[in-house]
């Protein structure tokens, strides 16, 4: 693949300019462009060994530039020792570069895909170099490659490839930390999404402010502790959150809600599994228990690794006030989410599944509260299914949220 002679040797004065001289600073050929360069503190690691122990092997050089040995390249400049070249004398450079790469780097998934992407004729947006452009010829690009050739050429699934090219149109500057290895494709798109959801959820946020007051329903920016409600609810549906450092609210939702609810009115806290004694058993001091309904979340698995258990449902947990009867209408004890729905809030149940919970126990003109508001979605189902809702929450920006959702729903 390449000759056994060096292609030229740098000693002495030439040494000095070597290191000295910009112009003696080597260009890189657009085929060994296509691999990342390894990252900072590896270099440097090379860098030592090769002060160390000396280059073990050359660079290999095709058309005046570097088509093998970047970083030993620039590895022997940091530790000032003179490299040995040599030329390549193959046909298929690309096939060349990809084949030593692929043996000696650990590239993940993302990183090939990158790679790949780099080389596919892509059937979206076609990302071949033009004939045109001067580095074509040079780096002697096969015509045509296809990505189903790429992708077998670097060992990814085309999906992959599509998922890099992605990210490369919506957010360039993430394929620099996925082709560095620092993060995956699949985490550049969480992040494009989470960065587009905190978009979206500061424009709603803004647009509360015009809202005009409804007579269905109430948003309320307080702490649930010290809130003083203006009135009682026929029922309370709420989603506390689940995390240990939490579980206390569950208790204090118990002791508030003896206040809130109208007799014969029912408390409805979701919850998750891995507390749930620890739960029924504080918000039994201060209520009387009813029942535990199923709300099935298929396709949704959450693991809760410390029991090795996937786990498709959520806990809806009831209780009435101490001595009470409950009033309402007879209901099922399963409910169902169609999927999930985190666009407004990180903890947020899906519209679908609170639609659920609200259509399957309340009856239109009922009165309820959630004093754990989050971005609003129990309300809208609530005042989409003919109910009236008050919600409280802590947080500033979620309340101007549910306002505006809640706004929407209305008008709809």
């Amino acid at each position: 693949m390449w000759s056994s002679t060096p292609c030229f040797s740098l000693s002495g004065f030439h040494l000095l300019h070597y290191f000295e001289d910009d112009a003696m600073t080597m260009k890189f050929h657009p085929v060994a462009d296509i691999f990342p360069m390894l990252p900072e503190q590896e270099l440097q690691n090379l860098a030592d060994d090769i002060k160390a122990n000396g280059l073990k092997t050359p660079i290999i050089m095709y058309d005046d530039m570097i088509l093998d040995g970047r970083n030993r390249y620039k590895a022997c400049k940091m530790a000032r020792v003179e490299p040995d070249f040599k030329q390549f004398k193959g046909n298929d450079p690309l096939a060349f570069v990809i084949s030593l790469n692929l043996h000696r780097r650990h590239l993940n998934e993302s990183q090939r895909a990158g790679v790949a992407a780099k080389i596919a004729n892509m059937t979206v947006g076609g990302d071949r170099p033009s004939k045109n452009d001067k580095s074509f010829e040079s780096a002697n690009w096969p015509n045509g490659i296809s990505q189903p050739k790429a992708a077998g050429m670097l060992n990814v699934s085309e999906r992959t490839i599509r998922r890099y090219k992605a990210v490369e149109r919506e957010a360039p500057e993430l394929t620099k930390r996925i082709d560095s290895g620092e993060i995956t494709v699949h985490e550049a798109q969480k992040e494009i999404k989470a960065e587009e959801r905190t978009k979206a959820r500061m424009e709603m946020a803004s647009a509360a402010s015009k809202i005009k007051k409804s007579d269905r329903w109430n948003i309320y920016n307080a702490d649930m502790e010290k809130w003083k409600s203006p009135r009682t609810y026929d029922y309370i549906i709420t989603d506390p959150p689940y995390p240990k450092e939490y579980l206390e609210l569950y208790e204090k939702l118990a002791i508030r809600a003896n206040d809130w609810l109208k007799p014969g009115g029912l408390l409805v806290a979701m919850c998750g599994q891995s507390y749930l004694d620890a739960i029924y058993e504080m918000m039994s001091k201060h209520m009387k228990y009813y029942w535990t309904a199923a709300y099935l979340t298929p396709g949704q698995p959450t693991p809760l690794r410390q029991v090795n258990v996937n786990t498709t449902w959520k806990p809806l947990l009831m209780f009435l006030r101490k001595g009470d009867t409950y009033k309402g209408r007879i209901f099922g004890d399963v409910f169902k989410s169609d999927g999930n729905d985190k666009d407004f809030h990180m903890w947020g149940q899906s519209h679908s599944g609170m639609y659920s919970v609200i259509s399957g126990i309340c009856s239109p003109g009922n009165i309820i509260l959630d004093p754990f508001c989050g971005a609003g979605t129990t309300g809208v189902a609530a005042v989409e299914f003919g109910c009236l809702f008050d919600g409280v929450e802590l947080d500033a920006t979620n309340c101007d949220i549910s306002r505006k959702r809640l706004h929407d729903s209305e008008k709809g």
